[in-house]
């Protein structure tokens, strides 16, 4: 996984945002716009930085957030 540029919290905010999303085996096209326009309310810096993410980092985080979303409160 790549460096990415988000704290913790950050991280488990935006495996809340997916909870009702089925990812598959690859990085959905939808999926960076899908986070972005549900974080623009409540946390628009976060939605900000997941708008900037390179096609790398979003495959990088689309696998973050599909090995954590079983832990989802």
């Amino acid at each position: 996984m790549s460096n990415l540029n988000f704290t913790p919290e950050e991280l488990e905010e935006i495996v809340r945002t997916c909870a009702m999303v089925e990812i598959d085996d690859c990085t959905p096209p939808y999926l960076q716009d899908f986070i972005a326009a549900r974080l623009a309310d409540t946390n628009p810096g976060l939605s900000t930085k997941v708008r900037q993410l390179t096609p790398n980092e979003m495959d990088d985080l689309c696998e973050y957030i599909k090995a954590n979303l079983s832990t989802v409160p």
